[in-house]
């Protein structure tokens, strides 16, 4: 086996364990000791990371962050790849920032000249565009990790109010730049939807004995997913006008039937935890939307309308 080989077979052997002696790789990859010895200082010059521990129960111990082996791609893979992390660029906050930044930087110096020109030039022709939020998410690594772990935290939530929840967290997701977190709370006693970005306080400081009893296949059907018990029926008339607006929305537009002349209707099924934004949302829509069901969606904006009356009477 030439020594190129060796050493990208041996990366792989490192990172599939946490502990390890020289003779015990010596005797996997075939080679003396001493060549064993010269192989592991090479790997640790090029930033393997893994230390050595003396006494008897001694050897190599591997640090938590692990080097991949070298991998090739095709000129598409690459190009894809590139934009993959591109298309992340406008999140202010991500669960691994500083990772992203420093893989595309690597993976980028490595690129052929006239690969580099390329991605260049459709840069300027290619765009994965989100819309950009300035909200603060400071919790967003803290909440991923106790998902991952299966743990109950405490977060002090900001929404009408400000309280104070335990929650176990399933998972996190992205939409229209925005992230939440879906998760067990034990006030409401059932599955919320959690903005990040109005969690304003976390700690890991919680009953643990309270946690889910919840397999990977569970957890799964509870991202991403509407609780159909808790649903409203949606139904609003639209002006072409309206029409256009909404269709901008990435949820509304599944739910838009448009008309030969141009104006629609939204017929579809609603979260009762979307109230207060649908309320605010076709309120802002005006003459352009007409919201028929359901009616504590068209109470609520009645509200606001008397509301807005007296305060510009004044």
């Amino acid at each position: 086996m030439h020594k190129a080989q060796r050493l990208i077979q041996l990366i792989m052997l490192v990172n599939e364990r946490k502990q390890f002696t020289i003779q015990e790789m010596a005797d996997e990859c075939g080679v003396s000791r001493r060549t064993m010895m010269r192989d592991l200082m090479e790997l640790g010059e090029l930033g393997v990371p893994f230390y050595s521990q003396a006494g008897p129960g001694g050897g190599y111990r591997v640090l938590r962050e692990k080097v991949l082996p070298p991998i090739s791609f095709t000129e598409h893979e690459a190009i894809a790849l590139f934009f993959a992390c591109q298309s992340l660029h406008n999140y202010k906050s991500l669960p691994f920032k500083n990772e992203v930044a420093t893989a595309l930087h690597k993976f980028y110096h490595y690129l052929s000249s006239d690969l580099k020109q390329k991605i260049e030039r459709m840069q300027q022709r290619l765009v994965f565009w989100i819309p950009p939020h300035e909200m603060d998410v400071p919790f967003l690594k803290e909440l991923l990790e106790a998902a991952l772990d299966q743990r109950v935290v405490t977060i002090i939530y900001e929404a009408a109010s400000r309280r104070e929840r335990m929650i176990h967290p399933l998972g996190l997701y992205t939409m229209n730049g925005l992230w939440y977190c879906q998760a067990y709370c034990f006030l409401a006693e059932d599955y919320r939807v959690f903005r990040v970005d109005r969690v304003k306080d976390f700690s890991d400081e919680a009953d643990q004995s309270k946690r889910l009893n919840t397999d990977e296949e569970h957890i799964q059907t509870w991202i991403m997913r509407m609780d159909e018990s808790d649903t409203l029926e949606l139904e609003v008339d639209l002006t072409p006008e309206g029409v256009r607006r909404c269709r901008s929305d990435l949820w509304l537009t599944q739910g838009v039937e448009i008309h030969e002349d141009g104006s629609g209707k939204i017929r579809t099924k609603m979260s009762t935890s979307y109230i207060s934004w649908a309320v605010h949302f076709f309120l802002g829509l005006g003459l352009e939307a007409n919201v028929k069901r359901p009616q504590v969606v068209r109470e609520q904006i009645q509200h606001k309308l008397k509301e807005l009356t007296i305060q510009y009477e004044h």
